[in-house]
């Protein structure tokens, strides 16, 4: 255990819920730290740091991020990033120096494209719920193994079918991120239905009394640019999804501090990250997390999801036929 990452979830608390029906979502609230400096991919941070393919002819499960700014630069675990040869998204939470180049460990989440349609990327949604929960397991286990963070790419491949199955989309290229342009309205009505306090730092969702994860930040800010895309990762897979006795009184307001008091007194190993920091993972019986912790000290994203076998299971349809093309996929060194 790293003695950050039990301050911080000592340090907060869950609001009220918010949302209908079976989809409750709990604002975390707590203080915001300052240190250490960094900067998302807003403003003019956008033209300032360029993500790319790593080569004209491209890697699948690697991206190169050349950050010019004088600060450091935070990617989420599971941030989409659009355009180039195909949508990727993060395999894990990555600090990016300031005034460097590196590469990050990404996932396909577009199995039908391998075209150029931009020299490089910008920032799009996020992995969904399913995607999120399901390879935080297969980076640690790949950790553990090789010391990469590797998601295993024909995995998540069957992860976008199954949201796009539920969100009852389809795509010509098998693009994740269509599968949130198809139901664009509900995820509208959704957001018109919750409200961000201003002290939130994090977020807790439940379907019924089933906990689906957790996302902790050091500060407000950090959240509230990732709001809209966390609510959508969980809405497009179980916003559909009755459950019985979702409007009862909610017992769950009491396990998101179990969730998080497990978490501070869990078993954690210790990685070494793309950037700045150290990678975190929990070895739990029933949840799997990371943490990325800036020199001991701060906990920047803290996530934690119930185990493969813990999950509730949304009803899953009968998967569609996936685009396939030819791609250049070899392991990052290979």
């Amino acid at each position: 255990m790293t003695e950050a990452i039990a301050q911080r979830t000592h340090s907060v608390h869950p609001d009220q819920p918010q949302g209908k029906n079976a989809l409750r979502f709990f604002p975390i609230l707590g203080p915001s730290h300052e240190q250490p400096p960094y900067r998302l991919l807003e403003g003019d941070a956008l033209s300032a740091v360029k993500v790319t393919e790593t080569s004209l002819s491209g890697s699948v499960p690697e991206l190169k991020v050349e950050n010019t700014l004088d600060v450091r630069v935070f990617l989420m675990d599971g941030q989409e990033l659009v355009g180039a040869k195909q949508n990727r998204i993060l395999n894990t939470d990555v600090l990016v120096p300031a005034k460097t180049t590196l590469s990050i460990p990404v996932s396909c989440v577009e199995a039908g494209r391998w075209r150029h349609v931009s020299d490089a990327f910008v920032p799009g949604k996020s992995a969904s719920h399913t995607i999120r929960s399901r390879k935080h397991q297969r980076v640690h286990e790949s950790l553990r193994r090789d010391a990469r963070h590797d998601a295993d790419q024909r995995a998540v491949w069957d992860e976008v079918q199954t949201s796009m199955s539920r969100a009852c989309s389809s795509s010509p290229t098998a693009a994740l991120h269509d599968a949130y342009d198809h139901r664009q309205k509900e995820m509208d009505a959704l957001r018109g239905l919750l409200r961000m306090p201003d002290d939130a730092v994090g977020l807790a969702v439940f379907h019924g009394p089933k906990f689906l994860g957790l996302d902790l930040f050091d500060r407000h800010s950090t959240l509230l640019y990732f709001w809209q895309s966390l609510l959508e990762s969980y809405a497009i897979d179980w916003l559909m999804i009755p459950q019985a006795g979702a409007d009862a009184a909610a017992p769950e307001v009491k396990a998101v501090p179990e969730v998080l008091d497990r978490a501070a007194a869990g078993k954690w190993e210790s990685f070494a990250s793309p950037g700045d920091g150290r990678d975190h993972r929990l070895e739990d019986d029933r949840f799997t997390g990371s943490a990325l912790v800036w020199e001991d000290q701060v906990l920047l994203h803290l996530q934690v999801f119930p185990k493969a076998q813990d999950q509730t299971e949304a009803p899953r349809p009968a998967p569609r036929s996936r685009p396939r093309i030819r791609r250049p996929y070899t392991r990052p060194g290979g």
